[in-house]
């Protein structure tokens, strides 16, 4: 799929598109239009185009990631490097096959939610399961790998030594029951 942008000179910005992106794109060229159509049938409002997607709603699965740090400048540099690398952890999870995922740009502040942690940001991709991505009844489906290739790549920082304990990254998959507070209250 090109992607041209905007700016001259155009280029073709493809290498970061994915197959996920790509979904998402389509699904939300889709769901425009029939908001589009919607309104031109006098069946809703203009404003109803610029409503964002149900991210937290439209999802019951999620791979949680928590980067913390202990000062500004730990926080900034591993936030950072995490940030720089979640192309890659999309790339293994878009590879797991019977599911699909739908990463959120968003990050989430945790507002002092960690006492062991004033520093920290929430990142989601959620997860969803079909049969035509190969996923049936009873499945079970190995995350680990994925998420394992991904912690050995965020294990590569070259700061690491500097900051021994002054930084963290949790990983987790939750249900959206299980959300934490900061995302809800956003």
């Amino acid at each position: 799929m090109p992607v041209i942008t905007p700016a001259f000179p155009a280029m073709n910005s493809t290498h970061n598109v994915t197959e996920t992106t790509k979904r998402i794109l389509l699904d939300e060229f889709r769901r425009g239009y029939e908001v589009v159509k919607n309104v031109e049938a006098q069946k809703c409002e203009w404003n109803e185009v610029h409503d964002p997607f149900p991210y937290f709603t439209a999802f019951r699965h999620f791979v949680w990631l928590e980067i913390l740090g202990k000062t500004d400048e730990v926080y900034q540099k591993f936030s950072g490097w995490v940030e720089s690398k979640m192309r890659i952890l999309s790339r293994q999870l878009e590879s797991v096959n019977g599911m699909i995922i739908h990463p959120n740009p968003e990050q989430y502040e945790l507002r002092n939610s960690d006492e062991k942690w004033p520093l920290g940001c929430g990142m989601f991709i959620a997860i969803a399961f079909f049969k035509d991505q190969g996923a049936f009844m009873g499945q079970t489906i190995d995350l680990r790998p994925a998420l394992s290739q991904f912690v050995d790549v965020i294990n590569q920082w070259n700061e690491k030594d500097a900051y021994v304990g002054q930084f963290l990254l949790r990983l987790k998959r939750i249900k959206a029951a299980e959300l934490p507070v900061y995302v809800l209250k956003s």
